[in-house]
């Protein structure tokens, strides 16, 4: 409980504090990664991103918050949190907050997982 309570505080600091840069566009909504928030071990790299959603889900969120981890050297992405939000950009309620395990898969080409890559894993 403790560990949820820390990791909603620090969505919450930090989403406000964001400079978030889009990088796609889908009939979904938009696509964003905060360059600032890029933290950089050998060849991995963790970034937060944003899905900005064009409507309203069946859950009540309008945004989804999520800190990714790039594999630079295997061109592989896994997700290690995620929250969503009743407002756009990741503002409002937080609906839902979760740490996930990780899970390695490949970066889908020309999405904006990829635009995100390619910025993320830039030397």
């Amino acid at each position: 409980m403790k560990n949820a309570f820390l990791l909603a505080l620090t969505l919450l600091a930090t989403s406000a504090l964001a400079d978030w840069l889009k990088v796609g566009e889908t009939d979904e909504g938009n696509f964003y990664i905060d360059p600032a928030s890029v933290r950089r071990d050998g060849h991995l790299r963790q970034v937060w991103e944003l899905t900005d959603l064009t409507r309203r889900d069946e859950s009540g969120e309008l945004s989804r918050r999520t800190r990714v981890q790039y594999d630079c050297k295997r061109g592989q992405t896994q997700v290690l949190s995620t929250s969503t939000h009743w407002e756009p950009m990741a503002a409002g309620k937080t609906l839902v907050s979760v740490v996930h395990k990780g899970h390695w898969k490949e970066v889908p080409p020309d999405t904006a997982y990829a635009e995100a890559f390619k910025i993320v894993c830039a030397p």
